[in-house]
């Protein structure tokens, strides 16, 4: 697994964002396989000694609570075999409700491990056309999962496989090991989502949750694919099916459309020259939409370029306001992270902030020196192209998204529609760790980054980033044109 560091703004303090390259990796995996019990207890030391939520709000009876919480799960532990772990990793880290605490799962598996799933791998005969012609015959009665998705080269059609069930068969492989006709993956329906499991290219399996968003983006994290067919014309554009984390635009009677799957830094440069090619069409157009419905999070900074045409001179206040600055919890992870995020010792950010990580052991250290001033978060100039601004969010607008989602709220141009966002800001950047020494199979990801101390007070985890209009999607026909509507003055 490749890692990379990412800088994020919040407020006016800027953190960085670091997807874990796991000096685990370059472990050797032990002889003896650990039990679900070494991996819950290795999960409770790594929440307890990193984790700045768990030593902030798990006080008092929410203590004793977590206390009993943990047992129930040491003797469900005691019972299951090792490769029936995962649920229970999955429920003590979904106990605190925090978008940046989650299992990691490893795709690596050795060769002989992956030939014997590849023979394993089950096989439909189905074509295209039958695909095609089955979908539009029920069109209208499909569940939203079912359809043909993309992923790169990867092709699948999501087809019911029982009550509530639904596999993902190979229409065009991604590598010369699958066919047409393989099953990449199962999909039961939980909720408002889907349990998915999911088979790698290598053949690695992966439990993981699925969620659909703006009816053609599908959020298998850290996995994301586009819908092909069907999509409605209210939907159109909106992915980017050759590649669904890629920015799209459009423009619809005089308004653009900016939709934004991804925040990951990979895709800043796509965005500022989307920007820039069409900036004569920003300027001259009244309305502008960013559609941030799930968002995946990344760095806030790749989407920068859109500030100027979003942000207004006056400001209204800040909905969760800075009140005394970002920290860090004290721990060798934490010291281990700061060193791989922040860039060599050698710099004097690095080495300050490991001074200050080294004076409190177990306790909290300001990220940022005292008196070092704080990074402007507005842009240089404004432009004052479009007159309205709509920004559309739901519950899988997440981390760095939800940055811009803030700065939005601050504008007398912008208005936010939708549902509350993910809440991922009280405790961010995300670290992944080793639950067992030497064992690569599962790790935790943990937020290393604190808001501040005085959380959970005026803390957005488990409530989100509410819109200043609520919007159910999913019984709006066509989102894009309410948004429009709206900003027009007809709602």
């Amino acid at each position: 697994m490749q890692g990379h560091s990412v800088s994020f703004r919040y407020g006016s303090v800027v953190a960085l964002a670091f997807t874990g390259v796991l000096s685990a990796h370059a472990q050797p995996r032990t002889t003896s396989i650990p039990s679900c019990l070494d991996y819950v207890e290795g999960m409770k030391q790594k929440i307890e000694a990193n984790y700045a939520g768990f030593r902030l709000e798990i006080v008092g009876e929410r203590r004793a609570e977590y206390e009993g919480f943990v047992e129930s799960l040491r003797e469900h532990a005691r019972s299951i075999a090792t490769d029936q772990c995962y649920e229970t990793l999955h429920g003590f880290t979904t106990w605190f409700n925090d978008p940046h605490l989650f299992v990691f799962q490893s795709s690596r598996i050795d060769s002989a491990e992956g030939q014997g799933r590849r023979d394993r791998i089950t096989r439909r005969q189905l074509s295209e056309v039958t695909v095609r012609g089955e979908l539009q015959r029920r069109m209208g009665r499909l569940d939203p999962i079912e359809g043909i998705w993309t992923d790169g080269r990867l092709r699948v059609a999501v087809v019911p496989a029982g009550m509530d069930r639904f596999e993902a068969i190979v229409l065009t492989a991604d590598s010369a090991s699958w066919s047409p006709g393989d099953v990449r993956g199962t999909f039961v329906r939980e909720n408002e989502g889907y349990r998915v499991t999911l088979v790698g290219r290598n053949y690695a399996e992966r439990v993981l949750e699925g969620s659909i968003h703006k009816r053609v983006l599908l959020r298998i994290s850290p996995e994301m694919w586009a819908r092909e067919y069907p999509v409605v014309p209210e939907d159109a554009g909106l992915v980017d099916i050759s590649d669904p984390r890629r920015p799209t635009l459009l423009e619809r009677e005089g308004t653009v459309i900016v939709s934004i799957p991804s925040h990951s830094p990979a895709y800043k440069q796509v965005l500022d020259s989307m920007i820039a090619r069409n900036a004569d069409v920003f300027r001259d157009s009244p309305r502008l939409i960013v559609d941030l419905r799930g968002n995946e999070g990344g760095s806030s900074l790749m989407s920068d370029g859109l500030l100027p045409y979003i942000l207004s001179d006056h400001e209204l206040p800040e909905r969760f306001p800075e009140r005394g600055g970002a920290v860090m919890l004290s721990s060798p992870d934490q010291m281990a992270y700061a060193r791989r995020a922040f860039g060599p010792d050698t710099t004097r950010f690095v080495r300050t902030l490991l001074e200050r990580l080294e004076a409190e052991p177990g306790g909290f250290a300001p990220l940022m020196e005292p008196g070092q001033e704080r990074p402007v978060t507005r842009p240089d100039s404004l432009i004052h192209g479009p007159s309205y601004v709509g920004v559309m969010i739901d519950e899988g607008t997440v981390s760095a998204s939800e940055v811009l989602v803030l700065k939005a709220l601050r504008s007398t141009r912008a208005v936010v529609f939708g549902l509350a966002t993910a809440g991922a800001l009280d405790y961010q950047s995300t670290y992944i760790v080793p639950l067992v020494p030497g064992d690569g199979r599962w790790f935790l990801g943990y937020p290393t980054i604190t808001r501040d101390t005085l959380l959970p007070l005026d803390g957005m985890r488990g409530n989100g980033i509410a819109p200043q209009v609520r919007l159910d999607w999913n019984l709006i026909p066509d989102p894009i044109n309410h948004v429009d509507r709206a900003l027009r003055g007809h709602p």
